[in-house]
């Protein structure tokens, strides 16, 4: 029993349907769309009690009956009425109408469309041109093709009812209502076109022929383009006069167009009798039409009275007009144009019958370009063609190029309206035995007339008279009218009124087609057309008919808008015939024409002619047409087409789904064809809505809206119960799809349990061979706390449920945080970590990726781990000629670890070496076999899906994957899954770091990789079937293992720290992760976090050396810039102010050159070393100009040379790539000679000789010292936090230690020798002691033993005792450098004995001294990538990396290009920035106010009263030592 029937044979809807445009039809389907009182009027007494509850949807037989009985249909076009705008029932009044027949409803009709303006202007004009042979080519192809297209439209319009609207409604209904529509707009532009091109013919009749005096541009008098722009003016002026006229007179009342057609008619007809009846006579009696050429150029008639040079008169010679138009004067002796002199003036005649044998002149073509002669054929003519062109307008001339294609667009409007009979179908007695006959006897008739046409004045007229578009050489006659019989006037009238006639008809009927297609309202901005009069006149329609019409009459050039308007119908046409093939290919129920004479071949013959004819006519505008079509399509079928009108297309889809599904289960597809088809399983909340609309966004990225994709959710409950639910949720997974713009379906499931429905859509997914191979969750949130522990079994057993059903399994962690469809990366990579043998499908995930615009901007790299014993090098090649193969672009980089590091257990060796052997393996395949592979991104073993074949594996994974058990036998899984990582913006998946168990959020990191008692890192999991065993049955010492440990994830730490380490700065990580443990006992630990342990973080590596140099920056440089007594509170607190912002400064400007990535500036620990690294150089810089400016001086001077100092550090790092480990050449160096730099330009004359105020006292003494020892104590941490982690951080601590000792007790020494009273000095203390730390600063890394660090520190102690001894007063008096605190001695000497024992400990160190960690040490003398000196070391040292293969000189040698490269740089920006601090209104201290806290700060009383003090005891001394 069918239930819910809603189609029969004409199916359309109700009377209140709008999908039959003006059509109102009492619908006899069950479920149109009537009221409910008329529903209950209707079946009122029909239907007994037993059924009563399913009345509304279920009436009786007897009610289906009558309403088929009285099924009715009004009439249309001008007698239809105007819907109510509002969503009551519309009123309607049968109005009754005429019924007409064959021969009055359609076959005059369509006559008087077809025979028009072409048939009267330019047919003889086509014949002359084109050749009788060519043109009626022409002729025959252009009435083939429409005879073609009545045939397919008869079967059409005998299909049913064709309401108003004719070819749109046939089209929409069988092609459905994006093609409907967009054919139907087409057919109304060219319908609108039409009526221009009727009106200008119109005109060109009116102003050419009939009264050419009343131009508004006057044209006598001009010339050649002048006379053509005033022609088409005329054109422009009358044509819109016209437009008005006819548009004013279809707005009062279509009824006097009705009235008017037959007397329109009726001339068209005279008209072609005057014609044939003219050639009857021309047998007998040819007319007198006589045409004067000039050697064998025709001329125009005005120009002449007697077609002579020169005439007799009595006995004299007189000369004629013609001799006065090409000589200058009327005399036999004037000088005339060279032509006209060389050529004689003859007669022929125009018309020499047709039996004058003329015909085999003109049976072939004559193409001309524009302003080319118009020429008579085998007469012959003097011609110097040196000659320039003379008098070329005396001439007829060609108005513009021709060719075979321009004939085809002109002509096909003159065979266009074959459709008025269809449209007129409800104003038929029969419709549907009048259509067909009706129209194909009118297109027999005329295609008669027309191919009569061309044979007859081919036979009767000379070709130069054929060739004269206009008649300029015969008068100025229509040249159709000199052959009409019995006068001219005849056809000049005849064809005058019957453009007339054609243009009314034509802004007739398009307002009508434009309404129909408005009240359809598949076209959402055209409704307001849809409204009109109160019968039903399109008002609004008509004027923007009128409007488009008149863009026509601007282009005023017949021959331009008639391939314009042929575009349109010929589209139409060709829709048409392609909704006939349709239907009668695709055999649906209710195609059942009662015109049984067509055929599906005949309509895909006459699509191809007109398809054929639009690009013959116009290859441009036929681009245009279908530009447009397309553009209408998509529009309706993105914002519109809402109708269900059982269309053709929707048949094909329902043909073609059929097909392709049977296709499918004939055997499984082959790889190359594999895609990944996603079933994407939804959460929902308490309302039916979706938790996780992420998840979408990453299946539109993945899928590009290419293959399968359900979207599924689950309900849980009763179906009884719960449906309403569950379309509510169906609802929400539809509005979510359309907005993600997921193209696919959805699909709820109503259970007793999440888990059951879960599985029901696993399993039941998709239909026949057409079915998800993948399946695609989100990782579940919170499921460690007890309340959610339920989702953590259920997501085990997805997985456990994918891998039984041979599916894939994505599970993208911390969904919320990944890049929605809006968002671009314009850089980044996106890392494959290839740990498993999957066939490459890891590689093709993110192709897939990036041909989304998400993605697209980001670089693939492929990472895979190879142990010691491997061939890397070999791998690596190996690996990128298999990419190469695939067609990949990605970089490639093998990581080799020890097997302790990537394996759980011991005893899983064998299948490390066999999964290791595997991949090695498939990339060494044989030629053929390479072949083979290479054009499947998939491996054998994971075919798609057999249903056939259960042995056979499924179709591979994708994002998240899972790999599957063959035959009855599980085997160990991997999962790939999308790893969420570290990254400010939370919309931005990037790389993974160190999580905890809990890492869900944006911010948070996740675990790389996992494995369980039967996987391992490394698990073979295409090994073949025969191989793999249970793995409790493997090892019999097995079950003796503690289980717990056994099913416990491994953390494989070694592994995921690599991970971390290579893909910190990675959009996306994709890697394979391992499946459920065989045992359940085991789920408990399967979701276990893989998570870095927290110690090892790198705040608890680092953070000890932050804290050390903190100390070092604010107390140590604080307090030993405070040794002057009354610039105690400048030397701290400027020290506290300067240095809190150079850090933040720092901060910015490193970041940017050095932690700058994806946009962001990378922020943690070790940024703050480097910052505080750079605010040291800002602070030794200080020293030099220690109280002689102020705070906003300091400022401004950190401001740029942090900057200048960041650009100097990029480029000796990134460039040059030195061994500074303890910062002498780029921190001492360049914070010295920066100094320098500044304090040489800000030199102050009058301190040479000191100042009273630059002194120290016992207290700023004692505060200096401390400084001293708080920078000697912790300078082991500032020389050793940046070294190599391990022994090179190791020496880096004793040496400096050792260099520090040194020069300590060096200092001590040379203090009392140097000394006049052998006493210590406390500048020495505080400075020389800490001499040691720098010298050791460039070798504090390197082996140069306890020895030469101990001499080290001795040689700085001397250099900077004896600079502060001589240098430092030599360099302020005679080099004008006043070094306040002596940074050259403590930084700048020794930092130059630090770099030259940087130097020599490079040139003497070897592998002998150091072994293989010398190419940890010196980084850059490793061996460059793909060296197998490389491959050895890294054997030794896992950790090593590529370096750039410098020899020691090569080293040594960009050492000394470093010191001098930033000496000079630093020199060069501190003498720039002392510039600008020189500047008045930066507030530099004048000279007296020097080392003096009060310009700048409020101290205290005894401030003063102790400087008084001292100065008083000073004179006393004085007085006393006088």
């Amino acid at each position: 029993m069918l239930n819910n029937l809603t189609e029969c044979d004409e199916g359309d809807g109700g009377p209140n349907s709008q999908g039959d445009a003006a059509s109102k039809e009492s619908s006899p389907f069950i479920n149109s769309s009537i009221s409910d009182v008329e529903k209950s009027q209707q079946y009122d007494g029909k239907n007994m009690a037993l059924f009563e509850e399913e009345m509304d949807t279920s009436p009786m037989v007897s009610s289906l009956l009558s309403s088929l009985a009285n099924y009715s249909n009004l009439t249309q076009g001008s007698k239809e009425h105007e819907e109510a705008e509002n969503n009551e029932e519309a009123r309607k009044k049968t109005v009754q109408a005429p019924r007409m027949g064959t021969i009055m409803g359609v076959y005059l009709p369509c006559m008087q469309n077809i025979l028009g303006v072409i048939l009267f202007l330019r047919m003889t004009w086509l014949v002359g041109v084109g050749g009788v042979l060519g043109t009626f080519l022409i002729v025959f192809i252009c009435c083939s093709t429409t005879m073609l297209t009545a045939i397919s439209m008869s079967a059409i319009a005998t299909n049913g009812v064709v309401p108003a609207g004719g070819s749109y409604y046939m089209i929409s209904r069988s092609l459905g209502p994006e093609f409907g529509g967009a054919v139907g707009i087409c057919f109304y532009l060219g319908t609108t076109f039409a009526g221009a091109m009727y009106i200008l013919g119109c005109i060109e009749i009116l102003l050419i022929y009939i009264v050419p005096a009343a131009a508004v541009f006057k044209m006598e008098g001009l010339e050649g383009a002048e006379a053509e722009a005033a022609l088409l003016n005329n054109m422009r002026v009358y044509g819109t006069i016209v437009l008005s006229f006819m548009a004013v007179v279809v707005f009062v009342g279509v009824k006097y167009v009705n009235k008017l057609a037959l007397v329109f008619l009726a001339c068209v007809v005279l008209s072609i009798l005057a014609v044939y009846a003219g050639v009857i006579k021309t047998s007998f009696d040819p007319p007198d039409f006589p045409v004067c050429l000039l050697g064998n150029r025709t001329l125009m008639s005005k120009f002449f009275d007697v077609c002579a040079k020169t005439v007799q008169q009595g006995n004299a010679t007189v000369t004629t007009k013609l001799w006065r138009v090409f000589c200058d004067s009327e005399f036999l002796n004037a000088t005339c144009d060279e032509y006209f002199t060389n050529n004689n003036i003859s007669q022929i005649q125009g018309i020499p019958g047709v039996t004058s044998g003329i015909m085999a002149e003109n049976l072939f073509s004559t193409f001309m370009e524009k302003n080319s002669f118009l020429e008579k054929q085998g007469l012959s003519a003097v011609l110097d063609p040196d000659s320039a062109r003379t008098n070329s307008n005396r001439y007829v001339l060609a108005d513009i190029t021709s060719f075979f294609t321009l004939l085809v667009g002109i002509y096909f409007p003159s065979v266009t309206g074959i459709m008025a009979g269809s449209n007129r179908s409800g104003d038929l007695q029969d419709a549907q035995k009048s259509i067909p006959v009706g129209t194909i006897l009118a297109i027999a008739t005329t295609s008669f007339i027309y191919m009569s046409s061309v044979i007859l004045f081919g036979a009767c007229v000379d070709g130069v008279v054929l060739r004269d578009k206009f008649g300029e050489g015969v008068n100025g006659n229509l040249v159709i009218g000199t052959l009409a019989w019995p006068s001219p006037w005849v056809i000049v009238f005849g064809s005058f009124f019957s453009t007339c006639g054609a243009g009314l008809q034509s802004l007739t009927g398009a307002p009508r087609l434009l309404q129909a297609i408005a009240r359809d309202g598949i076209i959402p901005f055209l409704r307001v057309f849809g409204h009109g009069k109160a019968n039903g006149e399109p008002t609004w329609a008509l004027l923007l008919t009128a409007c488009i019409c008149e863009i026509g009459i601007l282009i005023a050039s017949l021959d331009a808008v008639a391939p314009i308007l042929s575009m349109f119908f010929l589209m139409c046409y060709m829709f048409v015939n392609l909704a006939c093939a349709l239907q009668t290919l695709l055999r649906t129920p209710n195609w059942r024409p009662r015109f049984k004479f067509y055929h599906w071949a005949l309509s895909l013959l006459g699509m191809s002619l007109c398809l054929t004819l639009m690009f013959l006519c116009s290859w441009y505008y036929a681009i245009v047409a279908m530009v447009i079509a397309g553009c209408i399509y998509k529009y309706i079928e993105f914002c519109g087409a809402e109708k269900e009108w059982g269309d053709g297309i929707r048949g094909i889809s329902l043909s073609a789904a059929r097909f392709a599904l049977m296709r499918l289960e004939e055997g499984p597809p082959h790889t190359k064809n594999w895609r990944p088809q996603i079933l994407v399983l939804m959460g929902l909340d308490g309302e039916q809505n979706v938790e996780q609309p992420r998840l979408l966004s990453l299946t539109n990225q993945l899928k590009a809206g290419k293959g399968l994709t359900i979207v599924g959710a689950c309900v849980e409950g009763t179906y009884l119960n719960n449906q309403p639910l569950a379309q509510k949720a169906d609802q929400s997974l539809r509005k979510l799809m359309d907005s993600e713009k997921v193209k696919g379906f959805s699909q709820v499931v109503i259970s007793s349990n999440l888990r059951d429905a879960t599985s029901h859509l696993i399993q039941a997914g998709g239909l026949g061979g057409l079915r998800h191979n993948a399946v695609l969750i989100s990782y579940p949130k919170n499921w460690k706390q007890p309340e959610e522990h339920h989702k953590c079994r259920n997501f085990i057993e997805v997985v456990r449920e994918t891998t039984a059903a041979s599916l894939a399994l994505m599970v993208p962690k911390n969904i919320a945080a990944y890049p929605s469809n809006g968002e671009r990366f314009t850089e980044g990579h996106i890392d494959v970590w290839w740990i498993v043998h999957d066939g490459g499908m890891l590689m093709l995930l993110p192709f897939l990726l990036r041909q989304h615009k998400v993605w697209r901007k980001c670089k693939m790299r492929i990472f895979t781990v190879a142990q010691m014993d491997d061939n890397s090098i070999q791998m690596k090649k190996d690996l990128m000629t298999f990419l190469y193969h695939l067609r990949l672009d990605a970089e490639v980089e093998v990581v080799e670890m020890h097997d302790s590091d990537i394996s759980a257990y011991t005893y899983e060796k064998t299948l490390v070496m066999e999964q290791r052997s595997k991949i090695l393996k498939e990339m060494h395949l044989t030629k053929n076999e390479r072949e083979r592979e290479i054009q499947s991104i998939t491996d054998v073993s994971r075919g798609s899906i057999r249903r056939k074949n259960p042995s056979n594996l499924h179709a591979q994974r994708s994002i998240t994957e899972e790999s599957v058990a063959e035959g009855g036998e599980e085997k160990p899984e991997e999962e790939v899954q999308l790893i969420q990582g570290q990254n400010a913006t939370p919309t931005s998946p990037t790389s993974p770091t160190s999580p905890t168990p809990e890492a869900i959020s944006p911010g948070e990191e996740l675990q790389m990789t996992w494995t369980d008692d039967t996987e391992k890192i490394n698990n073979p999991a295409v090994v073949d079937p025969e191989t793999v065993k249970d793995m409790f049955n493997m090892k019999p010492e097995w079950e003796n293992l503690n289980q717990i440990n056994v099913r416990r994830m491994h953390h494989a730490q070694k592994l995921n720290e690599v991970i971390v380490k290579k893909s910190q700065d990675a959009k996306l990580v994709l890697l394979n992760m391992p499946g459920p443990p065989r045992n359940r006992t085991g789920e408990e630990h399967f979701l276990q976090n893989n998570q870095t342990k927290p110690m090892e973080n790198s705040l608890y590596k680092n953070y000890s050396f932050f804290a050390d140099i903190q100390v070092m920056i604010f107390i140590g440089f604080g307090c030993l810039l405070a040794f002057f007594r009354r610039y105690g509170f400048g030397g701290m607190v400027f020290n506290f102010l300067t240095a809190t912002f150079a850090i933040q400064w720092a901060i910015l400007m490193q970041g940017f050159f050095q932690f700058y990535h994806d946009g962001k500036i990378h922020l943690g620990v070790m940024n703050l070393i480097n910052a505080e690294f750079a605010c040291a150089v800002v602070l030794i810089s200080f020293g030099a100009v220690l109280g002689k400016t102020s705070p906003v001086q300091l400022l401004v001077m950190a401001m740029l040379e942090i900057p200048m100092f960041a650009v100097t550090e990029w480029a000796v790092l990134n460039y040059l790539r030195i061994n500074d480990a303890g910062g002498s050449i780029l921190i001492h160096l360049f914070a010295c000679y920066f100094g320098l730099g500044v304090t040489f330009v800000l030199y102050r004359p009058s301190l040479n000789d000191g100042h009273p105020k630059e002194e120290t006292s016992y207290q700023s003494d004692m505060l200096s010292v401390l400084g001293t020892l708080f920078l000697w104590v912790f300078w082991p941490s500032f020389n050793s936090a940046l070294t190599f982690k391990g022994d090179d951080q190791h020496r880096a601590v004793l040496h400096t230690f050792i260099g520090l000792s040194a020069s300590t007790i060096t200092a001590f020494a040379l203090s009392t020798i140097l000394s006049k009273n052998g006493k210590i000095s406390m500048v020495d203390v505080q400075n020389v002691t800490l001499a040691g730390g720098v010298t050791v600063g460039a070798t504090v890394d390197m082996m140069i033993s306890p020895v030469a660090a101990y001499v080290l520190g001795i040689l700085g102690c001397i250099a900077c005792m004896l600079g502060y001894k001589y240098l430092s007063p030599f360099m302020a008096r005679r080099l004008r450098v006043q070094d306040q605190c002596g940074i050259h001695n403590l930084h700048g000497l020794t930092g130059l004995i630090s770099s030259l024992a940087g130097i020599c400990a490079i040139l003497l160190a070897n592998e002998e001294t150091y072994g293989p960690s010398l190419y940890q040490t010196f980084a850059h003398r490793a061996p460059m990538e793909g060296d197998p000196q490389l491959a050895e070391l890294q054997k030794l040292i896992p950790d090593l990396e590529a370096g750039l293969g410098r020899s020691a000189h090569e080293q040594a040698l960009y050492q000394l290009a470093a010191v001098f490269g930033t000496i000079g740089a630093s020199i060069l920006g501190g003498a720039l920035t002392g510039v600008i601090l020189k500047l008045p209104y930066l507030a530099s201290p004048a000279d007296e106010n020097c080392f003096d806290d009060e310009l700048f700060f409020e101290v205290p009383a005894e401030h003063n009263q102790q400087y008084l003090f001292s100065n008083v005891l000073k004179d006393t001394n004085k007085n006393d030592i006088d």
